[in-house]
């Protein structure tokens, strides 16, 4: 179904994009996914102790 853009200039089309697998068919997530969300947890867990560290010696001055 075409749809007026806010301005009416032109159709919108909407876009159906397929699901993005890097293998079809498979139920696993993708590992490059995973290793993606370690590294950003690593990240995160790093930052954290770090600010705990920093509020630890800002009490103790």
């Amino acid at each position: 179904m075409l749809q007026r853009s806010p301005n009416g200039d032109r159709p919108v089309v909407p876009v159906t994009e397929p699901e993005l697998n890097a293998v079809p068919g498979r139920d696993s997530p993708d590992p490059r996914l995973v290793e993606l969300v370690r590294l950003l947890a690593r990240r995160a867990a790093r930052q954290w102790y770090e600010k705990m560290m920093e509020e630890r010696r800002a009490g103790r001055s």
